[in-house]
């Protein structure tokens, strides 16, 4: 239990209450904590992540090269010999040119920028794989917990199913129970075998894969608990959903920075390809050695400085076309971020009611095991004294221990939930490097 958080509600919470809610899971769900925390360093997602990041980062440093100097030699030597004479000598050429960009319409910039957005949404993209492995794991070690208890307990009933055959076996020896009826209850001892292994199989896939999400090279399913802890009601209210920041002003909310940054990009290789054609200006110094001249055949070297320029005056209408597609790219991008904050908005309306509703099954279910778990012990004792028939006690017990998975299930559900909520709403408002999370 968090009775500390107990009535906090998500609209003007405090930033300690605030933590908490995001980290609910690993707080009551026992051994949660260590996974993730191993997990961020070994997943694959999170590798894959990092790697595009720096990939990123490594272009944007690539992009500064544009606006700076370049320098470039080129140089070439051989043996030249003379018709008239029929002598030779070895002679060497080069060339040498140093570049700086003077005046290219601001696309030299604009390429700089959008290298450096795509850095952006590298990190952004990084900081947000982590959030959804943290997610993912949390949801899949839930479902592997209440996976063990099922299996266990589906254990328990061929176990049960299986004695209660022996038993008829012995019976039908005597005479007090027909073939035909000990030949169905052996074809349904059969089929809860079948059942049985079928969710054995399926249990050890589902470690094999959460393994593999880990970064890890197995997962025993020892360590997974027993229980899910109930959660006090009191810390729950209705989740306000918070509308999204405008990204107008500063960094953009981490729910958005993908969609606003890919319009800025677009709107900036707009303007890189609409002055493909004009005139690109370059101040200019260079020196080379010429060809020889004279009898003697003495080289030439001569110096230059200036301006270049380099106009590219028609190119078949191509520029003119890809402009067009670069502006159905921009109107592309510009409905791509209307569509993101209208789904935002819906996400943090629709997890609010999740929530509530939840809670609401949740305290259902909770009475209604409560009950149960009260009438158990009754039968228990009505077994026990002979009242109560074997086949109709096991039948109860089977039906309580539905109840206390879909019990788990509910509790698990709105642990997850609760974090998954106060995560969005931070997603919503806050850049990605303000959310303190994971």
């Amino acid at each position: 239990m968090l009775a500390g958080l107990g009535g906090l509600s998500l609209k003007g919470q405090t930033s300690g209450a605030s933590e908490a809610l995001l980290r609910i899971p690993e707080t009551l769900i026992d051994g949660l904590q260590p996974l993730t925390a191993k997990a961020l360093e070994t997943s694959p997602v999170v590798i894959d992540a990092r790697l595009k990041a720096l990939a990123a980062a490594a272009r944007e440093e690539e992009s500064r090269s544009l606006t700076r100097p370049h320098v470039n030699v080129y140089g070439s030597g051989g043996y030249r010999a003379s018709d008239a004479n029929r002598t030779g000598s070895f002679q060497t050429y080069y060339n040498a040119l140093a570049e700086q960009p003077l005046w290219h319409w601001n696309s030299l910039d604009n390429q700089k920028r959008v290298a450096q957005i795509q850095r952006q949404l590298a990190d952004n993209d990084y900081d947000e794989a982590r959030r959804t492995l943290v997610l993912d794991i949390r949801r899949r070690y839930l479902d592997l917990v209440l996976q063990k208890l099922d299996t266990a307990e589906t254990d328990a009933a061929c176990e049960r199913l299986s004695s209660h055959l022996k038993a008829s076996r012995d019976q039908a020896a005597r005479g007090q129970v027909s073939a035909d009826l000990l030949t169905a209850e052996e074809l349904d001892v059969k089929s809860a075998e079948v059942a049985r292994d079928r969710k054995r199989e399926a249990f050890q896939r589902a470690l094999r894969a959460f393994a593999v999400l880990n970064g890890l090279p197995s997962f025993s399913p020892d360590g997974l608990p027993a229980q899910i802890p109930g959660v006090s009601t009191e810390l729950v209210t209705l989740l306000a959903p918070a509308a999204p920041a405008p990204a107008a002003q500063g960094a953009p909310p981490a729910a958005l920075a993908r969609a606003q940054g890919e319009l800025t990009a677009a709107r900036l290789n707009k303007d890189i390809t609409r002055v493909r054609n004009f005139p690109m200006v370059n101040l200019a110094a260079g020196a080379n050695q010429d060809q020889t001249s004279g009898a003697d055949q003495t080289a030439v070297l001569s110096y230059y400085s200036g301006v270049n320029v380099n106009w590219n005056i028609f190119d078949g209408f191509a520029t003119r076309a890809a402009v067009r597609q670069a502006k159905v790219l921009v109107r592309q991008s510009e409905r791509a971020l209307d569509d993101a904050r209208t789904q935002l908005a819906q996400d943090l309306a629709d997890g609010s009611t999740d929530v509530t509703l939840t809670v609401k099954e949740l305290q259902i279910a909770e009475e209604r095991f409560a009950q149960t778990s009260s009438r158990q012990q009754v039968d228990e004792d009505l077994r026990k004294s002979g009242r109560l028939a074997d086949a109709e006690w096991q039948t109860r017990r089977g039906a309580a221990q539905v109840e206390r998975a879909n019990l788990y299930r509910l509790r698990g559900g709105l642990i997850l939930l609760l974090a998954e909520q106060e995560l969005l709403r931070q997603r919503a408002t806050k850049p990605s490097k303000e959310i303190s999370f994971p």
